[in-house]
């Protein structure tokens, strides 16, 4: 009687293998953060949606239903994401390139006129 009692208390406290390992960090979703022109420190909204089919939604603001949109697409290699897009309204393209954290939460970077990644400022981005 005793050794069943042994037997069933050390099979209670088996491990649960049936809990999910949490999910990985991901760029999908809403950032949120300030952009600023040249060497002015970012003070001005901008929003991007990143999509897990690697396209990207850019927003003049922080408010997307009145903000400027464009759309793009996004790459990553190591910590460092890259966007191409292009504004809806205009046919102005940019390009961005920024380095995040390892746990996806905070991004900081440069961006520039066409494919260049920088030279027309520098933004943050928060994930929301």
């Amino acid at each position: 009687m005793l050794s069943l009692a042994a037997i069933l208390s050390f099979a209670s406290c088996e491990k649960d293998d049936d809990v999910p390992a949490p999910a990985p960090p991901s760029i999908v979703g809403l950032w949120k953060g300030k952009y600023g022109a040249v060497s002015d420190y970012p003070t001005l909204g901008y929003t991007m949606l990143f999509r897990s089919n690697g396209t990207v939604r850019v927003f003049d603001g922080t408010d997307t239903t009145i903000a400027s949109k464009a759309e793009g697409t996004y790459s990553i290699s190591g910590t460092t994401v890259t966007t191409n897009y292009t504004y809806l309204s205009s046919p102005n393209t940019y390009s961005t390139s920024a380095t995040f954290n390892s746990i996806y939460t905070f991004m900081e970077g440069t961006y520039g006129s066409g494919a260049a990644t920088s030279g027309s400022g520098q933004f943050f981005l928060v994930k929301q």
